[in-house]
């Protein structure tokens, strides 16, 4: 009487436990309660907000639209490999002696990292892309690439140039990426980065050094996942 308790009692915690231990597994499970999969390539394209700039006084204007895309590819669905490429178109018009009209392509970037999404999805609206976007932290590896307009020496007289200098970086981000409507979406992140002595196409005698930098970066985008 006394082993067949006993093993009534032992059969009922073993089944006890591995009913705790199905549902705690079937609880990771986004699909379990309705939580779509997060796509496993997200392409974007559209425009870094916080670049952009108006600047007019007379006959003279400068309009920069900064352009922005980007992909992600989940590793997990946590965890997403990512590069972006940005680049400020400038157009600009001037009046006087230098009049007419120009576009240029002052400054780009390019950068490569890892995302890691931390965001628990919201169990009140189940059909909601929680899983997919949210909160993250991130880290980045990027190169910037910059024209300036400068003086420089020759032999025979002096001329105006748009020397070209890249800066390669590396930045921490904490960020949040949400939809607005069907394909629009919005990608906000500010961080601290790390960036390196900068690479001149002309000679610089400004001295190398290491610069403590931050960001604050505000993207609309149109997404495309596959």
């Amino acid at each position: 009487m006394g082993e067949n308790y006993a093993l009534k009692t032992t059969l009922f915690s073993l089944g006890l436990w591995g009913t705790v231990l199905a549902a705690d597994a079937q609880a990771l499970k986004p699909d379990s309660v309705g939580w779509p999969a997060p796509p496993r390539v997200l392409l974007k394209a559209g425009l870094r907000l916080t670049h952009f700039s108006y600047s007019g006084s007379g006959q003279s204007w400068r309009v920069v639209v900064p352009l922005s895309v980007g992909a992600e590819y989940r590793l997990s669905p946590r965890l997403a490999f990512y590069g972006q490429a940005d680049t400020d178109l400038q157009a600009s018009r001037a009046a006087g002696r230098r009049a007419g009209r120009r576009t240029v392509l002052p400054s780009a970037a390019l950068g490569l990292g890892l995302r890691y999404y931390y965001r628990q999805p919201d169990q009140s609206h189940p059909r909601r892309t929680a899983s997919a976007f949210g909160n993250y932290l991130a880290l980045e590896g990027n190169v910037e690439r910059n024209e300036l307009t400068g003086t420089y020496l020759t032999v025979n007289a002096s001329r105006r140039q748009a020397p070209t200098s890249l800066t390669p970086g590396v930045y921490a981000y904490w960020g949040t990426q949400h939809h607005l409507r069907r394909a629009m979406l919005y990608d906000i992140n500010a961080g601290l980065g790390v960036q390196t002595p900068a690479y001149y196409n002309y000679e610089s005698l400004t001295p190398a050094r290491y610069d403590l930098t931050a960001q604050v970066n505000l993207r609309l985008y149109w997404g495309f996942g596959l």
